[in-house]
């Protein structure tokens, strides 16, 4: 048994500076495998020539016009067809990494937002996931969203970060379960719904692209309701009754998610499809055709981006360790958060990992204020 006094006020996270070149490395990782590597070796294997063409491989006409406005559209019809050989079945592999990474990245597109509206992160380069979300759907998400998290952990480095700011305004907190579940996740679902048309999938895949954009617009719709001022008593968690709600729905979508996946993916009586296949690039296949290629950019994009889920989980845990010593006095605490998220992960995918993490971490910070405020006031008297 190990009781260590908490983290002082004034302290900062331990081996934070590594921890921030470890987010830069996964974020130039994700540059390499997004882009430079693409450059490289001219991939995905004609691309560019079916794109030109109008046509699919299969002779499946590529849709050209969604909005009217011909250089949206444009930028729209490549990242679509990036897009259909997954979303239409074509390549039952590539369908079934799609609903899962999709689907898991639910909880961080949610948690993105909560992290965005919490007081003390008003006026932070964090709290502007509109413009995250237009980078990372352009560029990439294991590009971007590492810089955010980079972005994140920086801020969160001083100790003095936790002792105050933690309330999400009580409308913003009931809005971001919704906004996700209707603007996120109801536009990701119906791109991979059974029986459609190519065109509508072409549709419902150019409409996604939007999709962790408008998830903001409800945010921006009740900002005018919401005041500048800290909340102080009763409404300081007014918030935690809803935040819990929203971490339990995230874990449930994911476990849900990763269950469907798993299941079909073992079931499928289709050659090639198997669970490393999936989720694991193959350096042997990713320059035979364009549909495996499109399959190996998006493997790595998922793999880097799921590290952005276990890496600040893990994180997370040792924080509240940190700060609340007397949740676990074990000396090997640390190597059971570590434990903690990695079984999370097997059991629900990334996006159950970081949803229930997030939520131990939500009722911590709030046991974290409340102990700051007390010792305030002890220090006063």
């Amino acid at each position: 048994m190990d009781v260590r006094p908490p983290a002082s006020p004034t302290g900062v996270r331990p081996y934070n500076t590594f921890l921030l070149v470890t987010l830069a490395l996964c974020s130039l990782a994700g540059a390499w495998f997004m882009r430079i590597s693409l450059a490289v070796h001219d991939a995905p294997v004609g691309f560019l020539d079916v794109v030109a063409s109008g046509a699919h491989p299969n002779g499946i006409a590529i849709k050209k016009s969604y909005t009217g406005l011909k250089p949206l559209d444009d930028g729209l019809a490549m990242l679509v067809t990036a897009f259909l050989p997954g979303t239409a079945g074509w390549n039952e592999a590539f369908y079934w990494q799609q609903v899962h990474f999709l689907s898991q990245f639910t909880a961080m597109v949610a948690i993105m937002n909560v992290e965005a509206c919490r007081e003390k992160n008003r006026g932070r380069w964090i709290k502007y996931t509109a413009v995250w979300a237009l980078l990372y759907q352009n560029i990439g998400g294991a590009i971007v969203v590492c810089i955010w998290w980079f972005l994140f952990h920086r801020i969160s480095g001083q100790n003095s970060y936790f002792l105050s700011g933690r309330t999400v305004p009580v409308q913003y907190a009931r809005l971001i379960l919704p906004a996700t579940l209707v603007l996120y996740l109801g536009p990701t679902i119906a791109m991979f719904w059974p029986g459609q048309s190519i065109s509508q999938i072409q549709n419902f895949v150019a409409l996604w692209q939007f999709a962790p954009i408008f998830v903001n617009i409800p945010l921006w719709l009740a900002a005018p309701y919401v005041s500048s001022a800290p909340a102080s008593g009763a409404a300081k968690t007014a918030d935690l009754p809803h935040l819990k709600v929203l971490y339990y729905v995230l874990f449930f979508v994911s476990m849900v998610s990763q269950g469907v996946v798993v299941f079909n993916v073992v079931a499928s009586e289709e050659p090639g499809v198997e669970l490393w296949r999936v989720f694991v690039p193959s350096s042997a296949h990713w320059l035979t055709s364009m549909d495996m290629g499109l399959l190996y950019i998006f493997q790595w994009d998922w793999i880097i981006i799921a590290i952005m889920h276990v890496l600040p989980g893990i994180i997370a845990v040792f924080d509240i360790q940190r700060f609340v010593p007397d949740i676990d006095t074990d000396n090997d605490r640390l190597l059971k958060g570590v434990y903690i998220v990695v079984a999370l992960v097997a059991l629900g995918g990334p996006g159950a990992s970081l949803a229930a993490i997030w939520g131990f971490r939500e009722e911590q910070l709030a046991v974290i204020e409340e102990r700051a405020e007390k010792a305030e006031v002890k220090k006063g008297n």
